[in-house]
């Protein structure tokens, strides 16, 4: 399976829910496959992992949202009001009975980072629409931090230093063009590790014209900012609930998935695949596609020969 096979096109769909749309990508070749869905990391969109998901075209019946405020979704976002991802777990519950009815069958729900944790709290509160879980590097931030960091919203100050919501409230938002874009990020930052056309794709997913000739990121800093500091959902509770079979890779460097959990990840699901990829970074889509390709296929004919047996 190669990560050059790109023929397969995405329709762009969406999906009416609670005051707007989410705005999704489908690849559907043929009646009767798998159902899989691919949940993006925060500040980013659907359209990002095409070169990672066209390839699995021909094996599953995909769907990759753009996640409430971001790409081309229009659910309200407003970032005062948001203290938890639990507002993406029940969208993208509401998401996966509309997938599993559609494919008259329990959807593989995936998803990085921001995506992963929402997957993983997805499958815990709804098994049964939950085919299996296949997670690369999701946050899941030890209990002594996650109390640090609601002690900080409940008397008002912010962590400083280090802290990623300070760098996304200052990330630029206006731009001449997307090649301008594309030009500033490519090589730099969190895109240092990035091929190209993975930059090209989130570029293209993640921008909307400004009506003057410009454009603008899709997701707004203040919500990208506001998505680091909303941690007050419990992402440990819904390991403990998880009841479906698994796969976690995670990062070898600068991991978000934090020990304990790849360890109680293990012991939900002894069949489990759990595997450090070491030369990974956060970004582990981008630099290892193959390896992810590879475990989704592996996972899925896990999943056929439980339901056979």
């Amino acid at each position: 399976m190669s990560d050059d096979n790109l023929m397969a096109p995405p329709r762009r769909l969406s999906l009416s829910l609670g005051g707007g749309e989410i705005s999704y990508l489908e690849w559907k070749l043929a009646e009767g496959l798998p159902p899989l869905h691919f949940a993006h990391a925060n500040g980013f969109n659907g359209l990002t992992y095409r070169a990672l998901l066209a390839p699995l075209a021909p094996y599953f019946h995909i769907r990759a949202w753009d996640a409430r405020g971001h790409g081309m979704t229009t659910l309200p976002a407003d970032p005062a009001a948001h203290k938890d991802w639990y507002i993406y777990r029940d969208d993208l519950i509401a998401f996966t009975e509309r997938f599993a009815e559609d494919a008259g069958r329990p959807v593989l729900l995936a998803g990085h980072s921001m995506g992963g944790t929402a997957s993983l709290m997805a499958a815990a509160e709804r098994p049964d629409l939950v085919a299996g879980l296949c997670l690369a590097d999701p946050v899941l931030i030890p209990p002594s931090v996650r109390r640090l960091l609601r002690l900080a919203g409940r008397f008002g100050f912010k962590l400083r230093g280090g802290d990623l919501a300070a760098g996304a409230e200052k990330r630029r938002a206006r731009w001449k063009d997307k090649e301008t874009i594309i030009a500033a990020y490519k090589g730099r930052g969190a895109f240092r590790t990035w091929p190209d056309r993975f930059l090209a794709d989130y570029v293209e997913g993640g921008t909307k014209p400004t009506g003057d000739g410009e454009v603008e990121l899709a997701c707004a800093p203040a919500w990208e900012a506001a998505n680091f500091r909303a941690q007050r959902h419990d992402p440990w509770a819904a390991i403990e609930k998880l009841r479906v079979p698994l796969t976690l890779l995670y990062a070898g460097k600068g991991s978000t998935c934090s020990p304990p959990g790849p360890q109680l990840l293990a012991r939900k699901d002894p069949g489990a695949t759990i595997a450090r990829v070491g030369e990974a970074t956060h970004f582990l889509p981008m630099e290892f596609p193959e390896r992810l390709r590879q475990e989704r296929l592996t996972l899925e004919a896990r999943v056929e020969r439980g339901s056979r047996a």
